[in-house]
């Protein structure tokens, strides 16, 4: 009788599923490791980089709370130019835009930039040359006027401003010139005199003018009222470079005759108020800065006109 081996019946595995799930968890593990290690950030290199940024551009933007990425993502709040919250680094981002726009819009709306710049420099510089140059002149009339009230001077020497400067009008009478004559009187000295230390600490180019009245008198020791105008102007000009030191370079003589009065002939004073000799403290602008400061306010004048209306 045939012995018959009973084979058994090998059972099947349930449980091999488990090594895999296992090594699904194993990696799923590791990979999230090491995505949490490549997250984080340097909070002090951080921290001195976003210091940096906002010293040199001052404009922060600020991550919302709870998000410690460093780009907002969505449905992030993020706010401009707010206080940063406490755990939260802050952005920095620089506000440029609006300006940059503006530097454009004005370059591409002007033909020439590079000549509309200079010009814009040269009107700015012709308004602070202007500035300095009437402060100037006011320290001078205040110095001068206090001289003019000191010495009694108020009804022999005047005081104006016109564009040119600072005008300072001596009466002539018979105590500063004899008639006809350009020889300097001990009273014109001294009234002259008193007016030397204001003019001289002014600084200004000084233009000497002598100028005569409209008499139907010839002149006896000159050709004409020319001459005589013009003499009695170096006699002036002579006294200040002597007396006062003023150099001679800061002085400039002209004689106007009666060609320039002071008052029109139907002034019942005319002859006396028209015989005189005038220093002018001259202004320092340039014809160029007043032609820009003369179409700066023409242009000023413009504007304010359309926006008015």
């Amino acid at each position: 009788m045939t012995n018959r081996r009973h084979i058994e019946q090998e059972h099947e595995n349930h449980e091999r599923w488990l090594i895999s799930y296992a090594d699904m968890v194993t990696l799923l593990f590791a990979l999230f490791v090491l995505l949490f290690a490549i997250s984080q950030v340097n909070q002090k290199k951080f921290d001195e980089l976003s210091t940096s940024l906002a010293v040199a551009f001052g404009t922060v933007i600020n991550v919302s709370d709870g998000n410690d990425s460093i780009l907002p993502e969505a449905g992030d709040n993020v706010t401009l130019n707010s206080t940063p919250p406490v755990d939260v680094p802050a952005i920095v981002v620089p506000d440029i835009m609006p300006r940059l726009q503006e530097q454009v819009s004005t370059a591409m709306s002007t033909p020439d930039t590079v000549d509309g710049v200079k010009a814009s420099l040269a009107v700015q510089a012709a308004v602070a040359a202007e500035a300095a140059d009437q402060a100037t002149l006011n320290k001078a009339e205040l110095a001068l006027a206090s001289a003019v009230s000191s010495a009694g001077l108020s009804g022999k020497v005047v005081l104006s401003r016109e564009e040119r400067g600072l005008v300072v009008t001596l009466l002539v009478d018979d105590v500063i010139f004899p008639p006809h004559s350009a020889t300097l009187q001990s009273g014109g000295s001294d009234a002259i005199r008193a007016l030397i230390p204001a003019i001289k600490d002014s600084g200004s180019q000084l233009i000497v003018e002598g100028h005569t009245n409209t008499a139907p008198v010839q002149p006896i020791n000159f050709p004409s009222d020319w001459e005589l105008s013009s003499a009695r102007a170096g006699a002036v000009a002579r006294f200040l470079n002597s007396e006062g030191e003023v150099a001679r370079s800061r002085m400039h003589v002209a004689g106007y005759a009666d060609t320039s009065p002071l008052v029109p002939e139907s002034d019942p004073d005319h002859l006396r108020l028209n015989r005189r000799v005038a220093i002018v403290l001259a202004s320092g602008l340039t014809d160029e800065q007043r032609s820009l400061l003369d179409g700066a306010r023409v242009a000023s004048e413009i504007s304010n006109g359309n926006n008015g209306q």
